[in-house]
């Protein structure tokens, strides 16, 4: 896990220098990596614990409820798990929107439950069932693997069918032409003007030589796709944008998943013999 999401990471860097801008996979990555540090109370909250034999880390021992093993991967599974499944829920919400002439945020609803419990299958289901990790005891109705681990079936699996979806529908599928919910949440419009077409050259008879074509550079080709025009200098943009996203991402994540996660298991009093 670690060497694939660390994949991602440098595709995603080397991607952003070559075209100058932040793209939407390196912002989609940066920002699940950088809610990573609420997982481990989440965790404590859901009765959540890693296998003790991964190489673990200590980054996080100051925080006051946490689970007791802390992986070094997690941070690149975060990268790879929420990232694969933004794509997935947007590119197959675009294909029912374009077969049933659903709107984007329809298609994301109805697809938005079964997409979530398929692709949480296919990961905790594995990493349940191989030990990595396990909910002991879990709260609500759980599926005990021969092996001994055990994976929920309706908490938390259930809680995670609302701010994965969301936070894909509020970054919206790439390529993106203009402004997402989370850039203009935040007025980020204010900074751009909608972009004028260029002109083509009317040409008389005609030409005498075939005209070359003109070979843009990544960041043209970025900036050309875009229905818009920046009129601040751009790395005060990017930045704005790089905010805005992380903004949104911390805030929504730490409402709809970290609070219900931790105000449950504290109302309910349920105990755990390995997460304390």
């Amino acid at each position: 896990m670690p060497i694939i999401g660390s994949i991602f990471i440098v595709l995603a860097i080397a991607d952003v220098i070559r075209r100058r801008r932040l793209t939407w996979g390196f912002l989609f990555l940066f920002n699940s990596m950088a809610v990573y540090w609420m997982e481990t109370v989440g965790d404590w909250g859901q009765m959540l614990i890693y296998s003790p034999t991964f190489t673990e880390h200590h980054l996080l021992d100051w925080l006051p409820l946490k689970t007791p093993n802390d992986p070094l991967f997690m941070p690149f599974a975060y990268a790879v798990y929420w990232g694969v499944h933004a794509l997935l829920v947007l590119w197959l919400s675009q294909w029912l929107s374009s077969r049933l002439g659903w709107s984007m945020l329809k298609s994301m609803l109805v697809l938005a439950i079964p997409v979530n419990y398929v692709w949480d299958f296919i990961v905790e289901g594995l990493a349940t069932a191989m030990g990595w990790w396990t909910y002991d005891p879990g709260i609500g109705p759980v599926l005990e693997w021969e092996s001994g681990g055990r994976i929920t079936l309706l908490w938390t699996i259930g809680l995670m069918c609302t701010w994965p979806n969301l936070i894909a529908y509020w970054a919206g599928k790439p390529p993106i032409r203009g402004l997402n919910h989370l850039e203009r949440f935040v007025g980020l419009e204010r900074f751009t003007k909608p972009k004028v077409p260029a002109k083509q050259p009317v040409t008389v008879g005609a030409p005498s030589a075939a005209a070359k074509p003109v070979r843009l550079s990544k960041m043209q080709e970025y900036d050309d796709y875009l229905n818009y025009e920046v009129t601040i200098p751009r790395w005060r943009f990017e930045l704005m944008r790089l905010g805005a996203w992380f903004v949104g991402f911390q805030v929504s994540f730490f409402l709809f998943l970290l609070v219900p996660l931790v105000v449950l298991r504290w109302l309910t009093g349920a105990d755990s013999p390995y997460v304390p």
